[in-house]
């Protein structure tokens, strides 16, 4: 076409300068075309973000199930040296003495978790959280953590040890897995109208024994003990984001620090049934994944329990010779 003839939609000279600027506009996006492809980048980024949200909560929840694996082995590991379960809680010398401390389960497993070097440094003689203890007591176990803890006791950081603000024990590493002693002792198994009473579990302490006050451990369970079977006690279950016990805005015990004697309960409810803070007084199981919570049995397997799961399957669970009838194993 020549330079100078017209286009007949425009009625302007289609020169050179026009041709270039009708490519351009040829080429360009309307203002309509980008609000449309804005909109599918958001319904796709809308899509996309909950399966990315739920693959990394499917990652956490097998790192924690990895964690407990390893303490199920430490134990498995520690029956076979010492004859029984490690104590879930005993006092390191008479109770009438003011240094006694309680210590827990968790503090004797470790010579079996690759930390073997920890427990002999540890001053009996002092305080859990004295300054000449706090560089063993203070110590964050990655394996005594789960992944997906979010809600947080008011006196445990987000570096997993108690803060300071005039807290005894501040600085004392946590954890998030209970040892438990027991289904709640006022509980009856079912058919029965007898209660269970304590320390009916596999980590057991010494309240409610014969001369309780005097005794420094429980007698040792062993494995011949367990009558209802390995795989159908409960040896840990999921506590997630403890810190301290508080008892009328009082400090009652350092529930949360994997030194403490009181990282060990009786279970009392179902799971996930109890909501923050009061599943950390109350030390129900409790966890941040979605749905339910991992638990540990005495035979080192490790299971997914859905929130749905019924209190008197969680209570027979947790009793080591309570001659429940389960039918089903219920995970």
């Amino acid at each position: 076409m020549p330079i100078n003839s017209f286009d007949p939609r425009s009625r302007l000279p289609l020169g050179r300068g026009n041709r270039a600027k009708s490519r351009r506009d040829a080429n360009a996006f309307t203002l309509v075309e980008l609000l449309v492809v804005i909109a599918i980048v958001g319904v796709l980024v809308a899509l996309i973000l909950p399966a990315v949200q739920a693959a990394r909560e499917s990652s956490r929840r097998t790192q924690c199930q990895n964690n407990l694996k390893q303490i199920g082995l430490g134990l498995q590991n520690y029956v076979g040296a010492e004859g029984a379960f490690p104590a879930g809680k005993k006092w390191t010398n008479k109770r009438t003495l003011p240094q006694t401390q309680q210590v827990a389960w968790s503090s004797f497993l470790l010579s079996y978790l690759e930390q073997g070097n920890v427990l002999p440094k540890i001053d009996f003689s002092l305080n859990l959280s004295d300054p000449a203890n706090l560089p063993v007591t203070g110590l964050v176990i990655d394996i005594y953590r789960c992944p997906s803890t979010g809600r947080l006791e008011a006196h445990r950081g987000e570096d997993a040890r108690l803060i300071e603000l005039g807290v005894p024990g501040g600085g004392m590493a946590c954890i998030d897995y209970l040892g438990s002693s027991g289904p709640d002792k006022d509980e009856s198994p079912p058919g029965s109208t007898e209660p269970y009473g304590r320390q009916r579990g596999v980590l057991i302490g010494t309240k409610g024994m014969p001369n309780e006050d005097t005794i420094l451990a429980p007698p040792p369970v062993k494995v011949q003990h367990v009558t209802d079977g390995l795989s159908n006690t409960i040896a840990v279950a999921e506590c997630t984001g403890r810190g301290v016990e508080m008892d009328d805005a009082e400090i009652k015990s350092l529930n949360g620090a994997w030194a403490s004697g009181s990282n060990v309960s009786h279970i009392t409810k179902g799971v996930n049934r109890v909501e923050a803070p009061d599943a950390w007084y109350k030390e129900a199981i409790f966890s941040d994944h979605p749905g339910g919570a991992n638990l540990l049995m005495a035979d080192g397997s490790v299971h997914f329990a859905a929130d749905e799961t019924d209190k008197d399957v969680i209570m027979s669970l947790c009793s080591r010779d309570g001659d429940e009838a389960v039918e089903t194993f219920p995970f």
